[in-house]
């Protein structure tokens, strides 16, 4: 059974290129290549239009494709199904958005240990297009990350199921002056400390500034909270915040909300994950429902109290 074959057939259909295949299996193009013309070989069919550039899928392609997902699933079942019986061991490599509460993330992570103490925990953090880039490529097994509320993943070809919700709210130094409920177009005209890209959130707050012919003017790019919201107390910037760190950010700094009217930053708290994790699943399963639990109460997706 030509599985890794198949596999590489697999994602060149979903990215639509050699060389991005290439690098995320990874191997060099010329081997993935002889990959996809070796399971030409063994089923007697072309799979691709090669005439065309980037090469697409033939009638026999397409129909390849699918089967070729289903024994990919079916023996990713299979090795779950006869593992399920036995205690996971080994290394779990999970990545967590940079904006989730290091406090939650942690007592899953000891969840984990807790009950499965036989399996090691290696832990990054990250945007969610890296993170599930890195999981398409296998060099994390699970990722948990925030996307824009309803938005399409960014890797397709993964398993997703959302866990929780969020909400990120604009926030000022509370001893400066500042509308209380600014227009997106007034919010253009004011300066941002704000998350380097690709972060999520600050794509979501472009989209809404530009509906309303605004852009983002950029005072800083920092990376982490504790940071942000120190410049953001000096007056460098207003910023966003999600809804359920605040509290202790505003007590510290003395930050304010400001209410922004028919402007909503909600986001999903998705867990991803590799479609053949084995019995490894069972330890993602402990994280799935200790942050589930943890995310989908009343504060999920709404707003935090904040002083100011």
């Amino acid at each position: 059974m030509m599985l890794d074959e198949m596999r590489s057939f697999v994602l060149l259909a979903e990215t639509g290129s050699i060389q991005m295949t290439a690098e995320r299996l990874p191997l060099t193009q010329s081997a993935v290549t002889r990959q996809i013309q070796r399971l030409e070989t063994e089923l007697g069919t072309i799979l691709l239009d090669r005439r065309v550039k980037p090469p697409r899928l033939t009638p026999a392609g397409i129909e390849a494709l699918e089967r070729c997902r289903a024994i990919l699933g079916a023996i990713g079942a299979l090795k779950a199904s006869t593992a399920a019986t036995a205690e996971p061991e080994g290394t779990l490599r999970i990545g967590f958005a940079s904006a989730l509460a290091a406090e939650t993330i942690a007592d899953a992570v000891r969840a984990v240990r807790q009950q499965f103490p036989k399996v090691e925990l290696r832990v990054v953090g990250g945007w969610a297009r890296d993170l599930a880039d890195l999981v398409l490529e296998d060099k994390l097994d699970a990722a948990v990350m925030l996307t824009a509320q309803g938005a399409p993943m960014p890797s397709p070809g993964l398993r997703s199921e959302t866990i929780g919700g969020e909400r990120m709210v604009v926030v000022g130094p509370s001893g400066r002056p500042l509308p209380r409920k600014p227009t997106r177009a007034a919010l253009g005209a004011m300066d941002w400390v704000l998350s380097p890209e690709p972060c999520d959130a600050r794509y979501a707050l472009a989209a809404l500034l530009a509906s309303a012919g605004a852009t983002m003017r950029i005072a800083a790019e920092v990376l982490g909270l504790d940071l942000q919201t120190a410049l953001i107390a000096q007056g460098v910037g207003i910023g966003m915040v999600p809804a359920r760190r605040l509290e202790p950010y505003a007590r510290r700094h003395g930050l304010k909300r400001l209410a922004i009217p028919d402007m909503p930053l909600d986001f999903d708290i998705r867990l991803v994950r590799g479609p053949h994790l084995g019995r490894i699943d069972q330890a993602v399963d402990v994280i799935r429902d200790r942050l589930t639990k943890a995310w989908t109460g009343p504060e999920a997706g709404g707003p935090a109290r904040a002083a100011g």
